[in-house]
């Protein structure tokens, strides 16, 4: 074997001709989230619901002592109601604009290499992840995103950690992504070439 001979930078196997794997300058893939309301809207229910109960009484009873101590001639029901209210239209509409404005600013760039990420909307975050350090990937879809053809692929790093079960408590979740099973196969091809 002479010094002329290549091999591959991660197998360490002889590769013939100038094979070379090379990092690229331009996305190989780019995904972004789709928003859809509805998702959303049903995404925040049972928060919805709970704070609705929660915040109609415990604001209710301090916002009834409110009135009585202002002297303002209202049926006692009405802040138990108006706080409820609050909360069961305040949480979709802030959920609704926050979520439609993250996934505005939100891309992902799979790269030969690596996968860089950018999102948030009041917290912008970008990072860069090397395939190699994600340990899997999953898809999952909910009963809501199937309706869209939507998914969320998720993948899990070492420092993610895992449930009881084994499975990723978190990591990189691309959520609300379009035709997610084309999206899978083609990252799951992307990681096995470096991992």
């Amino acid at each position: 074997m002479g010094s002329s001979a290549k091999f591959c930078p991660n197998c360490g196997a002889q590769a013939s001709g100038g094979f070379q794997v090379k990092e690229s300058d331009t996305p190989v893939l780019t995904l972004r989230p789709v928003f859809v309301p509805l998702v959303t809207a049903f995404s925040v229910l049972p928060l919805m619901i709970f704070f609705t109960i929660w915040g109609g009484m415990f604001f209710g009873g301090f916002g009834m002592f409110g009135v009585k101590a202002l002297g303002l001639n209202l049926p006692g029901w009405f802040t138990f109601v108006f706080f409820g209210c609050l909360f069961f239209f305040g949480i979709p509409i802030v959920t609704y604009i926050s979520k439609k404005k993250n996934y505005e600013k939100t891309e992902y760039r799979f790269y030969n290499p690596k996968l860089e990420y950018y999102e948030g909307f009041f917290n912008i975050e970008e990072k860069t992840i090397n395939y190699k350090n994600i340990t899997e990937v999953y898809l999952r879809k909910g009963v809501f995103q199937k309706q869209y053809g939507l998914g969320t692929i998720v993948l899990s790093t070492p420092a993610t950690g895992s449930s009881s079960t084994g499975r990723a408590r978190s990591g990189i979740t691309l959520a609300d992504i379009k035709n997610p099973d084309e999206a899978y196969r083609q990252i799951k091809e992307l990681i096995s070439k470096f991992s």
